[in-house]
């Protein structure tokens, strides 16, 4: 049914999901928490307070969750 390739490397495959799924959990943290910042400040008539917050926490919570998918990737150094 498929035709294999003469020097394909099949961790190719594996590198590109990983960078993929780093940047899509990255891009996904920070816009649920920028969502949810904006929603709080709709909530409670604030100017952009919890939306900054939201963006900041959205960032360190996609780093973590890069450095946790990093770990797995790569097992425990």
């Amino acid at each position: 049914m498929f035709k294999k390739y003469d020097g394909f490397d099949p961790t190719l495959l594996k590198y590109l999901s990983l960078i993929t799924q780093l940047g899509l959990s990255m891009i996904s943290s920070i816009v649920i928490f920028l969502l949810i910042g904006r929603w709080i400040d709709k909530l409670l008539q604030t100017a952009n307070l919890f939306l900054i917050i939201g963006i900041i926490s959205g960032i360190i919570s996609g780093i973590l969750t890069n450095y946790m998918l990093l770990r797995k990737f790569y097992g425990n150094k």
